[in-house]
């Protein structure tokens, strides 16, 4: 499970579930899947569950979302924006570049490297008190080294209503 569905679950307060297959969660799946026993007796093998696809099949159902829609843990949902990435029923915005994904949160770490004092006086090789020493842009002259500090920002979002159950139908 990923932590973009984690947060996205925090963030509205009622979650339709739209169950395909073992209703005691995957585990119990699992189990009578090893057991080559579908549940009922048969002793059919358990169904493959699709996820994350338009089309989802599962026990003979083929289930779809209407045009425009996406088809995410058995919910249909509005697409985004373009550029945009859904998560359940929020859209978010990817990170700047250079910066790292963290759930609601972008960052980038702070770097230090070498200055550029070649320029600077044999006495005075760090350029403390002149300008000799150099760094590039975005970072910050402390002489012998150049900081760039560290940066975290909230990630951009907005909701997009709560999921509606996709169209489903026996093949």
């Amino acid at each position: 499970m990923s932590i973009r569905f984690i947060r996205a679950l925090v963030a509205v307060s009622t979650t339709l579930s739209f169950a395909a297959g073992c209703a005691a969660g995957p585990l119990d799946c699992e189990e009578r899947s090893s057991e080559g026993a579908r549940g009922d007796g048969a002793g059919e093998p358990m169904p493959a569950v699709r996820t994350d696809t338009v089309a989802t099949e599962a026990s003979g159902m083929t289930c779809t979302c209407l045009a425009g829609k996406e088809f995410q843990n058995g919910l249909c949902y509005p697409a985004c924006a373009s550029g945009w990435h859904g998560e359940g029923p929020v859209c978010w915005k990817p990170c700047a570049s250079g910066f790292t994904d963290t759930g609601w949160f972008c960052h980038r770490d702070a770097k230090i490297i070498s200055a550029d004092t070649s320029k600077c006086p044999w006495y005075d090789k760090c350029g403390l008190g002149s300008s000799c020493s150099k760094c590039p842009a975005g970072y910050e002259n402390d002489g012998c080294t150049c900081r760039r500090d560290a940066y975290i920002y909230a990630q951009e979002s907005y909701g997009r209503g709560a999921g509606t159950t996709p169209s489903c139908s026996t093949q």
